[in-house]
C-alpha cells in the first residue's frame, strides 16, 4: 500500500472489531479506533500501538456523530475506509422487550451507522471511500426472540443497497459494502442475554473474531458488494432464498436434536 489509508472502525474495543482493527493495522493502515469499552480500546492500543488513535464515544449519542466526525477529519484527516462494526443484540420475546431496548438498539445498530456514513460523505464524495456496513445473517433471515435485532440488520442492509444505488447514480466514487457474519465466537450472545447459546447449538461451531476480520480485509481489498461468511451461512442464504418456510423449521428442527 504505497499511502497509508485511515481506517475508523467502531465497536473496535472487543470481538469482531479489536480483530478487524488489528488486521488493518497490521497492514499498515492508520486506525481510527471508536468505542464505549475504554479497558478494550487500551488493550487495543497495546496490540497496535500508540501511532494510531483510539477515542471512547458511545454511538447512541446520534446528534454528537457529526461533532466526533469532524474532530477526526480535523486531527488525522479524512476517513478513507468507515468500517460501521458496532452492534447490540437482545433475545427476549418481542412482547417482552422495552421500548427504551428497541431504541437502544436501532440506534447502535442502524441509525450510526447512517449517521456516520452522512458524516463522512462530504470527503468521500471528492475524494473517493469505501463505507463497509457490519450486518449479519439475521439481516437476511429470521430467528425467534431476536425481533429488534433483526428488524436493525434488515434495515442495515436496505440502506446499504439503497445507498450503493445513489452513489452509482450520481457517479460518487464511494464503494459500499456489506458483510454478514453467522455466529461468531464473542461475548455477543451473554450480552445478548442468551447465555446458554452453545449448549442449545452443540453442533455448531463458531466462527473466529480472526477468521471475520480477514474476510472484511479481503471484502474491502477486492471491492465486493455483499459477502455471506461461511459455508453454512452461504447454503442456508441460498435455501432460504427457495423456500423460507422449509429453511425455518430446519434449523428449528436441529436446534432440537
Amino acid at each position: 500500500m504505497d499511502i497509508k489509508k485511515n481506517v475508523l472502525i467502531t465497536g473496535a474495543g472487543s470481538g469482531i472489531g479489536f480483530a478487524t482493527a488489528q488486521r488493518f493495522a497490521r497492514e499498515g493502515y492508520t486506525i481510527i479506533a471508536v468505542g464505549r469499552n475504554k479497558k478494550g480500546l487500551e488493550q487495543l492500543r497495546e496490540a497496535i500501538g500508540n501511532e494510531h488513535y483510539f477515542i471512547l464515544f458511545d454511538l447512541i449519542r446520534l446528534e454528537k456523530i457529526p461533532h466526533l466526525i469532524a474532530r477526526i477529519e480535523k486531527k488525522v484527516g479524512p476517513i478513507d475506509i468507515l468500517i460501521n462494526n458496532a452492534g447490540i443484540g437482545l433475545f427476549k420475546k418481542f412482547e417482552d422487550i422495552p421500548d427504551s431496548a428497541i431504541d437502544k438498539i436501532v440506534r447502535t445498530n442502524l441509525f450510526a451507522p447512517m449517521a456516520l456514513s452522512r458524516a463522512v460523505f462530504p470527503s468521500m464524495k471528492t475524494r473517493g471511500g469505501t463505507i463497509v456496513n457490519i450486518a449479519s445473517v439475521a439481516g437476511k433471515r429470521t430467528w425467534k426472540h431476536l425481533t429488534a435485532y433483526s428488524a436493525s440488520k434488515f434495515g442495515l442492509i436496505g440502506f446499504s443497497n439503497s445507498l450503493r444505488r445513489e452513489c452509482m447514480y450520481y457517479t460518487y466514487p464511494i464503494s459500499i459494502i456489506v458483510v454478514c457474519p453467522p455466529a461468531v465466537d464473542t461475548p455477543f450472545f451473554d450480552n445478548a442475554g442468551y447465555h446458554d447459546y452453545k449448549k442449545d447449538h452443540p453442533g455448531q461451531k463458531l466462527l473466529s473474531v480472526k477468521r471475520i476480520a480477514d474476510e472484511i480485509y479481503f471484502t474491502v481489498v477486492h471491492n465486493k458488494r455483499e459477502v455471506l461468511v461461511g459455508m453454512r451461512a452461504k447454503i442456508l442464504d441460498k435455501l432460504y432464498a427457495f423456500s423460507p418456510r422449509f429453511t425455518e423449521w430446519l434449523e428449528d428442527w436441529v436446534k432440537r436434536k
